[in-house]
């Protein structure tokens, strides 16, 4: 995935909007204005294999670039390689069946908006302000996810961690090794979201979880306080070490205390929350040993997208026009 931590820098720009005169010249005017617009945006500028890139994508992909990577040297350039990538990891994932579902699109800009400190709402608002429309960057988003989806299935196929690189990436580390882990029991409560809910109804949910976790006094007491819930599930508690959670909850889950909880992690269905049961410190080099095979596998995922990826460059058809 691209990292978009750049842009927490929408919260500090700002853009004047300036109406033109031309305004006042009447519908004729807006007429062809609007014409010249349509034109614009259906101008093909690119072919990958006979599937349009156009002046538009171009452009909404630089301002974009613009917003996200300040100082990069020639955005341009930048956008028409990312179009060009894009189009081909997409054609590709068509070819073995692979796709994403909207909602996983949403979840990632909401993420990223959630990264930001602005409602999704308020992020559309802050990205349209600067002359990109919304759905160029879940246009992004989708080939990212897509494509890492998509090198997922090959690597399942044709890469593999054996011990011995295990040994061989420890060794090298040597005195840097943790030799502790920290084992977590930790207690899932889940605020069901239907499909198809309303904003306003899925805000009430956000509001929902946000006063169960106000009230959390730990995981003993959980159930009961659930009983004032509707449409609530605490699931059993389980042991988990934390170098085997999920990345995006570890940074928030390992500093909160035993009797502590998360705060609420919205999903495409469900809100959910994390309570910690109970903390222990393990003398092992498990941890140690998962922490190197998980390097071992972003590295050899990584060179894997890489190659796919000039593969597919070398047998494409790309047309300039």
């Amino acid at each position: 995935m691209n990292d978009f931590t750049g842009l927490s820098g929408f919260l500090r720009f700002s853009r004047a909007v300036a109406f033109s005169a031309l305004m006042a010249a009447g519908a004729a005017s807006a007429i062809v204005a609007g014409s010249a617009q349509t034109a614009f945006a259906t101008s093909i500028a690119i072919l990958v294999n006979d599937e349009p890139v156009t002046e538009y994508d171009i452009v909404q992909r630089q301002k974009l670039i613009q917003a996200t990577a300040r100082g990069t040297a020639n955005p341009k350039q930048k956008a028409i390689d990312e179009l060009i990538d894009e189009r081909l990891k997409m054609q590709a994932a068509r070819r073995v069946g692979i796709s994403v579902s909207s909602a996983e699109v949403d979840q990632a800009f909401d993420a990223i908006a959630s990264r930001v400190k602005l409602s999704p709402s308020q992020f559309g608002q802050a990205l349209q302000q600067l002359g990109v429309n919304p759905s160029t960057l879940k246009k992004r988003l989708e080939a990212d996810l897509t494509w890492r989806n998509v090198v997922r299935a090959r690597f399942r196929s044709s890469v593999n961690i054996r011990d011995r690189d295990i040994e061989v990436a420890l060794a090298r580390k040597g005195e840097e090794l943790p030799s502790t882990s920290v084992e977590l029991e930790i207690q899932q409560i889940i605020f069901i979201i239907p499909q198809d809910s309303s904003d306003a109804y899925i805000r009430q949910r956000t509001a929902d979880a946000q006063a169960f976790r106000s009230k959390y006094t730990g995981c003993d007491s959980a159930r009961d306080l659930a009983k004032s819930f509707r449409d609530i599930v605490v699931k059993d508690s389980v042991r988990r070490n934390l170098a085997d959670i999920a990345p995006n909850v570890v940074g928030e889950l390992k500093d909160i205390p035993v009797g502590g909880i998360t705060s609420p992690n919205k999903g495409p269905i469900a809100i959910d929350l994390l309570g910690v049961c109970d903390r222990e410190e393990i003398q092992d080099t498990s941890a140690a040993r998962k922490q190197v095979q998980n390097e071992l596998m972003n590295e050899q995922g990584e060179r894997l997208a890489r190659r796919l990826l000039i593969d597919l460059k070398q047998s494409a058809v790309i047309e300039y026009r």
